[in-house]
C-alpha cells in the first residue's frame, strides 16, 4: 500500500462505441474483468478509491466503493469524469485527486507515487502520465491519467459549460508537467477499445 494519502477515481463513464456499447468495465480477460484488474492495481497505491460511471448497474455496487456520476450532462467525455473526481475529492477534504481509465489496467504500479513527486517538485496544478511512443524519444501523453488540484473544479466546470471537451485544450491554461514511464513488452498505458485490442492484451499476459 502506498504511504501517500491521496484519493483516486476510476473513469468508467465512456460509451464503449467500438465495443458495440458493451460496458468495458465488465469485459473479461481470463477470470477477471477490466474493472477487477484496475481496482486491484489502484488499491495498491491509493487508500481511497471511487468509480466514476454513468451506469446505474448493480454490478458496480458489489465492489463496495463510492459510485460517483457525472455532474454535468451525460457523456461529455473524460473532462466530465475529471470534474466529478475533483468535486468528490474536494468534498472529503483533499487538495489533489488522481484519475485512471478503466480500459487501461496495466498502468504503472508506481503511478501515484511518481505523479505526486513531480507535482511537489514542479509546483504544478496538473501532472500527466506519459510513455515513450514506439520506444522512441517522443513522448505520448495520456491525459486521463493525471493528478489534479481539486481547486481547479470551478474553472473546469465553466469551461465544460462553454463547450470545451478536450482535456489538453483546457489544461494548457494551467501549470502542467508530466512523468514519462518506460515501456516494457507493451506500453503500460495500452488501452482496450476494440475486440482486437483484447486479443493483443491476452497475448501480452501470456508472455508476461
Amino acid at each position: 500500500m502506498c504511504d501517500i494519502n491521496l484519493p483516486s477515481v476510476i473513469l468508467a463513464g465512456g460509451r464503449s462505441q467500438r465495443m458495440k456499447r458493451k460496458d468495458k468495465s465488465f469485459l473479461e480477460v481470463g477470470d477477471k474483468t477490466l474493472l477487477d484488474m484496475t481496482i486491484e492495481r489502484l488499491q495498491l497505491q491509493s487508500r481511497r478509491v471511487a468509480i466514476n460511471t454513468n451506469s446505474y448497474s448493480l454490478k458496480y455496487k458489489r465492489y463496495g466503493l463510492p459510485i460517483i456520476h457525472d455532474q454535468v450532462g451525460q457523456f461529455f467525455g473524460p473532462l466530465a469524469g475529471i470534474l466529478t473526481a475533483m468535486k468528490w475529492a474536494g468534498d472529503i477534504g483533499y487538495e489533489n485527486v488522481i484519475t485512471v481509465a478503466v480500459d487501461t489496467p496495466l498502468f504503472p504500479e508506481n503511478l501515484l507515487k511518481e505523479l505526486y513527486k513531480k507535482m511537489e517538485e514542479s509546483n504544478s496544478d496538473i501532472v500527466f502520465a506519459a510513455s515513450l511512443k514506439n520506444h522512441k524519444e517522443r513522448k505520448n501523453l495520456h491525459p486521463v491519467f493525471g493528478l489534479w488540484k481539486t481547486y481547479l473544479h470551478d474553472d473546469l466546470r465553466k469551461e465544460l459549460e462553454r463547450g470545451v471537451r478536450k482535456v489538453t485544450l483546457w489544461s494548457e491554461k494551467h501549470k502542467t508537467s508530466s512523468v514519462c514511464f518506460a515501456n516494457d513488452l507493451i506500453d503500460p498505458f495500452f488501452n482496450i477499445n476494440t475486440p482486437e485490442d483484447i486479443k493483443l492484451f491476452k497475448e501480452y499476459l501470456i508472455k508476461k
